[in-house]
């Protein structure tokens, strides 16, 4: 349905909709129902066909012109205009017909007399709800409105918050974080980081850079398993500089470092 035509009131028995207000209102209380663009479509396109059944397919493309939705859009629409009917009193103003689409009875639309208000004055205001649950489907569809939404929204009490946690960062905690990260640095330095590679009589060695002490090269030349064509070492700290030493034999890791004479501090 097309905006320029009913961006006006029109008249269907006893409902009157105004497409530019996005309101349904039941002329006998001036009960209003507020409820969504395509809601106000939808209702009307019925009503101007009471007694036929529209198909599904019909009001997907009249009434979310230029938007693609999908049957569960058109589900939750005809969800919302029952909830917000049903709080006036009109609990079976739009009937399903199985498998095909929905109709509204010229019945239910004739102001005959006989219709008897079912809802006190000071209820009419919590129809606010029905469109709240309306609007939850064009959230949906525009999930940028959601999040600029909750940006707008966010009170200052949030903000003083986030304001306090960080006031409450005390210098003692600044300090234990500094100390569990210097001491995760120190643990990737000795085991991982391997910044040179050298050779110990033709024998690939990862090392640290550092020269590495006879005690390490003797236990590479003098390891009895030939096999093994690389190896790491680095240092482990202590008094005597000492080595872990690992070698690599048919991708197995195999720790040889009981094998290095670690008492031999210097060259």
């Amino acid at each position: 349905m097309n905006d320029e035509v009913n961006n006006g009131v029109e008249r269907f028995g006893r409902f009157e909709i105004d497409f530019s207000r996005r309101t349904i209102t039941r002329v006998s209380d001036n009960a209003v129902l507020k409820v969504s663009r395509s809601e106000t479509h939808i209702f009307a396109l019925l009503a101007n066909s009471a007694n036929q059944t529209i198909h599904r397919e019909t009001l997907l493309k009249e009434c979310w012109q230029g938007k693609v939705v999908t049957n569960n859009s058109l589900t939750v629409a005809i969800k919302n205009l029952r909830t917000a009917f049903s709080k006036i009193g009109e609990h079976k103003i739009i009937q399903t017909e199985p498998k095909l689409g929905y109709s509204i009875k010229e019945a239910a639309l004739a102001d005959d007399g006989y219709f008897q208000p079912s809802c006190k004055e000071d209820d009419i205001s919590k129809h606010i709800e029905a469109h709240q649950i309306a609007e939850s489907l064009e959230m949906r569809e525009h999930p940028e409105c959601i999040i600029e939404k909750q940006i707008n929204t966010k009170s200052p009490k949030q903000s003083n918050s986030l304001f306090k946690r960080f006031e409450s960062f005390s210098i003692t905690d600044f300090l234990i974080v500094c100390f569990f990260f210097l001491v995760t640095l120190f643990a990737c330095y000795q085991y991982l980081f391997f910044v040179d590679t050298t050779n110990v009589d033709g024998i690939s060695v990862h090392y640290n850079g550092v020269a590495l002490p006879n005690p390490v090269t003797t236990a590479i030349t003098e390891h009895k398993t030939g096999d093994i064509g690389q190896w790491y070492a680095f240092p482990v700290g202590g008094l005597c500089e000492r080595y872990k030493l690992i070698g690599v034999l048919n991708e197995h890791f195999i720790d040889v470092t009981s094998q290095v004479n670690q008492e031999q501090c210097h060259d």
